[in-house]
Parts: C-alpha cells; sequence; structure tokens
C-alpha cells in the first residue's frame, strides 16, 4: 500500500486540476474558491483550505435580517438532515448575518488524491442541497434587495379633550 501525502496548499491545487474542479484564487486569502459551488442559488463564497492540521471546505450564505430568526429556528433540523455537515450562523457588526457551512479533514494520517477529490465533491454536493434548503426558507439576501427599512414609530395618537 502506498503511502499517504499531508497535502500542501500546491498539492490541492494539483489535485483540482487533475478532478477537473474550477477554482480561483481571490488575492486576499489562501483559499482555492470553487466556482462550481459558488453559483449554487444563495451561496457567495466557496473554498477549500488548509489551516493548520486541517483541510475545511466551508461555504458561505448571506440571511437577510428579517429571516433570522427562521434561520436560527431551522439549524437543528439542517444539522440533523446534514450529518456531516457543521451549519450555524455567524453574526459580525461589519456585514449581514450569514450561515456558514464547513467539513473539515484531519491531514496528519495523510489523504490520496481520490481520497480529497471525493471529499470535495461530497461536500459540494452536501452544501449545494443544504443551500437549496436555506434558499426554500426565503432567508436568503438576494444581493439586489433594498435594506430593510428600520421600524417606524408608531403614530401619535390624537388626545381627545
Amino acid at each position: 500500500m502506498p503511502a499517504l501525502l499531508i497535502p500542501d496548499h500546491e498539492t490541492l491545487k494539483a489535485w483540482l486540476d487533475h478532478g477537473q474542479i474550477p477554482y480561483y484564487l481571490c488575492g486576499s486569502c489562501q483559499g482555492l474558491h470553487l466556482n462550481q459551488l459558488q453559483e449554487c442559488p444563495g451561496i457567495y463564497d466557496a473554498k477549500v483550505e488548509i489551516e493548520g492540521d486541517f483541510l475545511y471546505l466551508s461555504a458561505s450564505i448571506e440571511v437577510r435580517p428579517a429571516g433570522l430568526m427562521t434561520a436560527f429556528a431551522e439549524m437543528s433540523r439542517l444539522n440533523t438532515h446534514f450529518p456531516t455537515l457543521k451549519i450555524f450562523i455567524e453574526m459580525v457588526d461589519e456585514s449581514l448575518p450569514r450561515i456558514l457551512m464547513c467539513h473539515n479533514l484531519a491531514l496528519s494520517p495523510g489523504m490520496s488524491q481520490s481520497q480529497f477529490l471525493y471529499f470535495v465533491q461530497d461536500c459540494m454536493d452536501q452544501m449545494g442541497q443544504a443551500a437549496a434548503e436555506v434558499n426554500r426558507l426565503g432567508v436568503v439576501y438576494q444581493g439586489d434587495e433594498e435594506p430593510e427599512e428600520e421600524a417606524q414609530p408608531a403614530p401619535e395618537r390624537a388626545l381627545m379633550h
């Protein structure tokens, strides 16, 4: 049995090329952004990257602020329905809330090219299905929407004399 390789960034690029999985480099991170997954409705960022001793594949979906409660209410069901993914909501001050989906694989035992390609394809399939489910919930920010208006104060009551 051949020894398994602990891949580096260049190896991942070569394996993606061999598997004919299109990707690009954005210049602001070390991730290999996956075109096929980013073309799924609702997904605005998807990448595979090495962090420490793990290989991560992640995808993000922006959520309308008004859809946040619905998204939170569905997290348990989504995580049960897609058990190989970790699905959670991230909220930071500078951007819209996001549903993050990720899966990881430990690198220290090593991996083969076929194992890597199976991991990537399986993750993309699962994340595409999860994104379709999130779209059905109606919580995805479409990008061309107007920002949600702030709540208007209730009209003042007319006082009776």
